[in-house]
Protein backbone atom coordinates (compact mmCIF):
# COMPACT_ATOMS: atom_id res chain seq x y z
CA UNK A 1 0.00 0.00 0.00
CA UNK A 2 1.73 3.66 -1.43
CA UNK A 3 0.92 7.07 -1.75
CA UNK A 4 -0.60 8.02 -4.85
CA UNK A 5 -1.24 11.45 -3.87
CA UNK A 6 -1.15 14.38 -1.23
CA UNK A 7 -2.89 17.24 -0.39
CA UNK A 8 -1.41 20.17 1.57
CA UNK A 9 -0.93 23.20 2.58
CA UNK A 10 1.06 25.77 4.66
CA UNK A 11 1.60 25.91 8.29
CA UNK A 12 0.15 28.73 10.06
CA UNK A 13 2.20 31.36 10.27
CA UNK A 14 4.36 30.26 6.94
CA UNK A 15 4.22 33.14 4.38
CA UNK A 16 5.09 31.48 1.47
CA UNK A 17 7.29 28.31 0.02
CA UNK A 18 8.03 26.76 -3.26
CA UNK A 19 7.72 23.32 -3.62
CA UNK A 20 10.41 20.60 -5.59
CA UNK A 21 8.14 20.92 -8.70
CA UNK A 22 8.87 25.19 -8.67
CA UNK A 23 5.36 25.54 -7.87
CA UNK A 24 4.63 28.67 -5.12
CA UNK A 25 2.54 27.89 -2.23
CA UNK A 26 0.92 30.58 -0.45
CA UNK A 27 -1.57 30.54 2.90
CA UNK A 28 -4.44 29.63 2.85
CA UNK A 29 -4.56 27.70 0.00
CA UNK A 30 -4.29 23.68 -0.82
CA UNK A 31 -2.14 22.55 -3.44
CA UNK A 32 -1.72 18.36 -4.84
CA UNK A 33 1.27 16.82 -5.09
CA UNK A 34 2.31 13.54 -6.36
CA UNK A 35 3.94 11.03 -4.12
CA UNK A 36 7.22 11.42 -5.68
CA UNK A 37 7.61 15.10 -5.32
CA UNK A 38 5.67 15.12 -1.67
CA UNK A 39 8.91 12.55 -1.03
CA UNK A 40 10.92 15.32 -2.23
CA UNK A 41 10.26 17.70 0.95
CA UNK A 42 12.83 17.65 3.20
CA UNK A 43 12.23 16.30 6.91
CA UNK A 44 12.73 20.27 8.30
CA UNK A 45 10.07 21.38 5.80
CA UNK A 46 7.21 18.43 6.86
CA UNK A 47 7.76 19.54 10.45
CA UNK A 48 7.83 23.14 10.39
CA UNK A 49 6.48 24.31 7.16
CA UNK A 50 3.89 22.32 5.21
CA UNK A 51 1.35 20.24 6.76
CA UNK A 52 -0.61 17.72 5.24
CA UNK A 53 -4.41 17.53 4.79
CA UNK A 54 -5.28 14.14 3.47
CA UNK A 55 -3.31 11.40 1.66
CA UNK A 56 -4.58 9.59 -0.93
CA UNK A 57 -3.45 5.44 -1.24
CA UNK A 58 -3.56 3.30 -3.56
CA UNK A 59 -6.22 1.10 -2.05
CA UNK A 60 -8.48 4.23 -1.71
CA UNK A 61 -11.96 2.79 -2.34
CA UNK A 62 -10.83 -0.95 -0.92
CA UNK A 63 -10.80 -0.32 2.70
CA UNK A 64 -9.61 -4.22 3.35
CA UNK A 65 -6.53 -3.55 1.62
CA UNK A 66 -5.15 -2.32 5.12
CA UNK A 67 -1.42 -3.73 6.17
CA UNK A 68 -1.61 -1.46 8.85
CA UNK A 69 -1.31 -3.50 12.01
CA UNK A 70 -0.07 -6.99 9.79
CA UNK A 71 3.43 -8.38 9.18
CA UNK A 72 5.93 -6.97 7.16
CA UNK A 73 5.22 -7.88 3.45
CA UNK A 74 7.99 -5.91 0.67
CA UNK A 75 6.34 -3.71 -2.07
CA UNK A 76 5.70 -5.93 -5.07
CA UNK A 77 6.22 -9.11 -2.82
CA UNK A 78 4.35 -12.02 -1.90
CA UNK A 79 5.24 -14.21 0.57
CA UNK A 80 5.36 -17.22 -1.88
CA UNK A 81 7.84 -18.24 -4.56
CA UNK A 82 9.30 -15.34 -6.29
CA UNK A 83 12.86 -17.21 -7.01
CA UNK A 84 13.93 -14.69 -9.91
CA UNK A 85 14.17 -12.00 -7.47
CA UNK A 86 17.60 -12.83 -6.71
CA UNK A 87 20.57 -15.22 -7.10
CA UNK A 88 20.53 -18.58 -5.95
CA UNK A 89 16.55 -18.75 -5.19
CA UNK A 90 16.40 -16.02 -2.69
CA UNK A 91 13.26 -14.27 -2.61
CA UNK A 92 13.14 -10.25 -1.87
CA UNK A 93 10.65 -11.39 0.82
CA UNK A 94 13.26 -14.39 2.45
CA UNK A 95 15.83 -12.28 2.19
CA UNK A 96 14.84 -9.09 4.39
CA UNK A 97 12.73 -11.01 6.99
CA UNK A 98 15.78 -13.43 7.77
CA UNK A 99 17.55 -13.06 11.09
CA UNK A 100 20.19 -14.59 12.79
CA UNK A 101 23.53 -14.57 15.01
CA UNK A 102 24.78 -15.92 11.47
CA UNK A 103 23.55 -15.02 8.37
CA UNK A 104 25.04 -16.54 4.91
CA UNK A 105 26.64 -14.26 2.96
CA UNK A 106 25.22 -13.52 -0.76
CA UNK A 107 26.00 -10.80 -3.29
CA UNK A 108 23.53 -8.84 -5.17
CA UNK A 109 24.44 -7.21 -8.53
CA UNK A 110 23.16 -4.61 -10.42
CA UNK A 111 20.25 -2.05 -9.85
CA UNK A 112 19.43 -3.82 -6.34
CA UNK A 113 22.76 -3.30 -5.05
CA UNK A 114 22.67 0.10 -4.70
CA UNK A 115 24.11 0.60 -0.56
CA UNK A 116 26.33 2.75 0.41
CA UNK A 117 28.56 2.24 3.95
CA UNK A 118 28.21 4.31 6.97
CA UNK A 119 31.59 5.82 6.31
CA UNK A 120 30.86 7.28 2.64
CA UNK A 121 34.02 5.47 1.31
CA UNK A 122 32.84 2.83 -0.66
CA UNK A 123 30.45 4.90 -2.67
CA UNK A 124 27.17 2.71 -4.49
CA UNK A 125 28.94 -0.57 -5.56
CA UNK A 126 27.87 -3.73 -7.70
CA UNK A 127 27.17 -5.75 -4.48
CA UNK A 128 26.30 -6.43 -1.12
CA UNK A 129 28.13 -8.48 1.72
CA UNK A 130 26.37 -10.00 4.67
CA UNK A 131 28.68 -10.23 7.55
CA UNK A 132 29.34 -13.24 10.08
CA UNK A 133 29.59 -13.92 13.28
CA UNK A 134 33.67 -13.08 12.72
CA UNK A 135 32.95 -9.64 13.50
CA UNK A 136 29.56 -7.76 13.95
CA UNK A 137 28.77 -5.44 11.40
CA UNK A 138 31.72 -5.11 8.59
CA UNK A 139 29.65 -5.15 5.50
CA UNK A 140 31.24 -2.42 3.35
CA UNK A 141 27.96 -2.17 1.18
CA UNK A 142 25.10 -2.42 3.39
CA UNK A 143 21.93 -0.92 1.36
CA UNK A 144 19.39 -2.58 -1.30
CA UNK A 145 17.13 -1.31 -3.63
CA UNK A 146 13.57 -3.17 -3.43
CA UNK A 147 11.37 -3.15 -6.70
CA UNK A 148 9.92 0.27 -5.52
CA UNK A 149 12.93 1.90 -4.85
CA UNK A 150 12.53 1.00 -1.29
CA UNK A 151 15.90 1.00 0.92
CA UNK A 152 16.72 -1.41 3.36
CA UNK A 153 19.84 -1.43 5.71
CA UNK A 154 21.74 -4.56 7.22
CA UNK A 155 21.96 -3.77 11.11
CA UNK A 156 23.09 -6.02 14.56
CA UNK A 157 20.54 -5.74 17.38
CA UNK A 158 23.78 -5.26 19.59
CA UNK A 159 21.89 -4.76 22.78
CA UNK A 160 19.99 -7.45 25.45
CA UNK A 161 16.06 -6.78 24.46
CA UNK A 162 14.51 -7.93 21.23
CA UNK A 163 13.63 -5.63 18.90
CA UNK A 164 9.63 -5.85 17.47
CA UNK A 165 8.81 -6.23 13.64
CA UNK A 166 7.68 -2.26 12.94
CA UNK A 167 10.38 -0.56 15.56
CA UNK A 168 12.20 2.36 15.26
CA UNK A 169 15.82 1.86 15.93
CA UNK A 170 18.48 4.06 16.61
CA UNK A 171 22.18 3.58 15.94
CA UNK A 172 24.68 2.18 19.26
CA UNK A 173 27.39 2.31 16.90
CA UNK A 174 26.85 3.17 12.85
CA UNK A 175 30.35 2.24 11.81
CA UNK A 176 29.59 -1.26 13.05
CA UNK A 177 25.87 -1.45 12.28
CA UNK A 178 25.10 -1.58 15.44
CA UNK A 179 21.26 -0.65 16.72
CA UNK A 180 19.20 -0.20 19.63
CA UNK A 181 15.59 0.34 19.97
CA UNK A 182 14.42 4.17 20.03
CA UNK A 183 14.57 5.92 23.67
CA UNK A 184 17.18 3.39 24.46
CA UNK A 185 20.28 5.67 23.85
CA UNK A 186 21.13 9.47 24.12
CA UNK A 187 21.21 11.64 20.94
CA UNK A 188 22.42 15.11 20.70
CA UNK A 189 23.19 17.51 17.38
CA UNK A 190 25.56 20.39 17.54
CA UNK A 191 26.05 23.99 15.21
CA UNK A 192 29.87 24.31 13.73
CA UNK A 193 30.87 27.37 13.69
CA UNK A 194 29.36 28.03 10.24
CA UNK A 195 26.05 26.99 11.37
CA UNK A 196 25.90 23.63 10.24
CA UNK A 197 24.36 21.00 12.24
CA UNK A 198 25.29 17.52 13.24
CA UNK A 199 25.37 15.10 14.87
CA UNK A 200 27.99 14.69 17.14
CA UNK A 201 30.49 11.62 17.40
CA UNK A 202 30.62 9.22 20.08
CA UNK A 203 33.17 6.30 21.28
CA UNK A 204 31.73 3.22 21.61
CA UNK A 205 33.06 -0.40 22.90
CA UNK A 206 30.51 -2.74 22.56
CA UNK A 207 29.98 -6.48 22.57
CA UNK A 208 30.08 -8.80 19.51
CA UNK A 209 29.50 -12.09 18.40
CA UNK A 210 32.54 -13.33 19.29
CA UNK A 211 32.26 -12.45 23.06
CA UNK A 212 34.80 -9.48 22.28
CA UNK A 213 34.18 -5.86 22.35
CA UNK A 214 34.19 -3.93 18.84
CA UNK A 215 35.46 -0.60 20.02
CA UNK A 216 35.14 2.07 17.63
CA UNK A 217 36.39 5.93 18.24
CA UNK A 218 34.36 8.45 16.49
CA UNK A 219 30.97 6.89 15.59
CA UNK A 220 27.03 8.03 15.17
CA UNK A 221 24.85 7.25 18.16
CA UNK A 222 21.39 8.04 18.88
CA UNK A 223 20.52 8.75 15.49
CA UNK A 224 17.65 7.16 13.03
CA UNK A 225 18.57 3.86 11.76
CA UNK A 226 15.62 2.65 10.36
CA UNK A 227 12.13 1.01 10.85
CA UNK A 228 12.92 -3.52 11.51
CA UNK A 229 10.84 -4.99 9.32
CA UNK A 230 10.35 -8.20 11.74
CA UNK A 231 11.17 -8.99 15.30
CA UNK A 232 15.50 -9.32 15.85
CA UNK A 233 16.27 -10.59 18.91
CA UNK A 234 18.99 -9.73 20.41
CA UNK A 235 22.36 -10.90 19.06
CA UNK A 236 20.97 -11.00 15.82
CA UNK A 237 21.44 -9.68 12.42
CA UNK A 238 18.66 -8.53 10.64
CA UNK A 239 17.03 -5.45 8.48
CA UNK A 240 15.45 -2.05 8.60
CA UNK A 241 14.10 -0.01 6.32
CA UNK A 242 15.55 3.58 5.96
CA UNK A 243 13.55 5.21 3.06
CA UNK A 244 10.12 4.07 1.53
CA UNK A 245 6.65 3.14 2.49
CA UNK A 246 6.09 1.05 5.32
CA UNK A 247 3.52 -0.73 6.47
CA UNK A 248 3.66 -1.48 10.06
CA UNK A 249 5.56 1.58 12.24
CA UNK A 250 4.64 1.48 15.56
CA UNK A 251 3.13 5.12 16.52
CA UNK A 252 1.16 6.47 19.33
CA UNK A 253 -2.69 5.77 19.86
CA UNK A 254 -4.85 8.19 18.17
CA UNK A 255 -1.94 9.53 15.77
CA UNK A 256 -3.84 11.06 12.35
CA UNK A 257 -3.02 10.53 8.70
CA UNK A 258 -0.36 13.28 7.71
CA UNK A 259 1.26 13.70 11.44
CA UNK A 260 5.30 13.77 11.03
CA UNK A 261 6.72 11.61 13.28
CA UNK A 262 10.22 11.24 14.84
CA UNK A 263 12.34 8.91 16.80
CA UNK A 264 10.44 8.16 20.66
CA UNK A 265 11.90 8.57 23.97
CA UNK A 266 9.57 6.29 25.63
CA UNK A 267 10.66 3.09 27.68
CA UNK A 268 8.68 -0.19 28.46
CA UNK A 269 5.71 -0.18 26.59
CA UNK A 270 6.38 2.41 24.43
CA UNK A 271 9.79 1.38 23.65
CA UNK A 272 10.41 1.30 19.83
CA UNK A 273 7.08 3.49 19.33
CA UNK A 274 7.39 6.83 16.94
CA UNK A 275 6.25 10.24 18.48
CA UNK A 276 4.70 13.01 16.28
CA UNK A 277 6.07 16.30 15.95
CA UNK A 278 4.69 20.26 15.76
CA UNK A 279 6.12 22.50 14.54
CA UNK A 280 9.14 23.76 16.32
CA UNK A 281 11.26 26.56 16.60
CA UNK A 282 15.05 25.79 16.11
CA UNK A 283 17.33 27.42 18.63
CA UNK A 284 21.06 27.13 19.33
CA UNK A 285 23.01 27.33 22.61
CA UNK A 286 26.27 29.02 24.19
CA UNK A 287 27.30 25.76 24.12
CA UNK A 288 26.33 24.77 20.39
CA UNK A 289 23.52 22.69 21.41
CA UNK A 290 20.68 22.66 18.62
CA UNK A 291 17.15 21.83 19.58
CA UNK A 292 13.98 21.98 17.61
CA UNK A 293 15.40 21.20 14.49
CA UNK A 294 13.83 18.29 12.44
CA UNK A 295 18.03 16.88 12.91
CA UNK A 296 17.23 17.50 16.59
CA UNK A 297 14.28 16.01 16.80
CA UNK A 298 14.91 12.56 14.47
CA UNK A 299 12.27 12.79 12.02
CA UNK A 300 12.04 10.54 9.80
CA UNK A 301 8.51 10.21 7.85
CA UNK A 302 5.08 11.38 7.58
CA UNK A 303 1.74 8.79 9.02
CA UNK A 304 -0.18 7.49 6.15
CA UNK A 305 -3.31 5.53 7.48
CA UNK A 306 -5.10 5.83 10.99
CA UNK A 307 -2.82 4.45 13.84
CA UNK A 308 -4.87 0.54 14.74
CA UNK A 309 -3.91 -1.89 17.29
CA UNK A 310 -1.70 -4.47 16.67
CA UNK A 311 -2.64 -7.90 17.78
CA UNK A 312 -1.38 -9.15 20.81
CA UNK A 313 1.29 -6.07 21.20
CA UNK A 314 -0.47 -3.30 23.50
CA UNK A 315 0.79 -0.66 20.66
CA UNK A 316 -0.59 1.14 17.92
CA UNK A 317 0.74 0.78 14.14
CA UNK A 318 0.05 2.68 11.19
CA UNK A 319 1.57 3.22 7.18
CA UNK A 320 4.64 5.61 7.82
CA UNK A 321 6.27 7.30 4.72
CA UNK A 322 9.99 6.66 5.43
CA UNK A 323 12.11 9.74 3.70
CA UNK A 324 15.83 9.85 3.36
CA UNK A 325 17.65 11.07 5.76
CA UNK A 326 19.87 13.35 3.31
CA UNK A 327 18.77 16.51 2.48
CA UNK A 328 18.49 15.26 -1.11
CA UNK A 329 16.91 12.00 -1.64
CA UNK A 330 19.41 9.26 -3.17
CA UNK A 331 19.05 8.93 -6.78
CA UNK A 332 18.36 5.97 -7.20
CA UNK A 333 19.31 4.01 -10.91
CA UNK A 334 16.20 2.37 -13.38
CA UNK A 335 16.80 0.68 -16.28
CA UNK A 336 16.30 2.35 -19.60
CA UNK A 337 13.52 1.14 -21.55
CA UNK A 338 13.82 2.73 -24.08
Amino acid sequence: MAARSFIIQLQPGVGQAILPDHRKMLPGLQYVVDAETFGKISLGARQNIVKVVSVNLDNTGNASLTTSSGTFVPAQVSSGLNTQAVASGVSWFNLLTTVGTSLSSFSLAGFGAQGYDAGGTQGTGTGIGTPNSTLSGTASNQTLVGPEGNRYSLVYNGTNVAISGGWSTVWLDENNRYVTPSGATSYQVNADGLGTSYAISSNTSLPSTLGTNVTTVGTKQGAFAGISLVNIPAGNFGWVMIEGTHPNVAVPSGTAVGSTVAVGSGTGANLGVARTVNPTATSVSAAGVVTGSALANNVFGTVLTAAASGTSTNQWFAAVEVRSRRVKKPYVRVLNKN
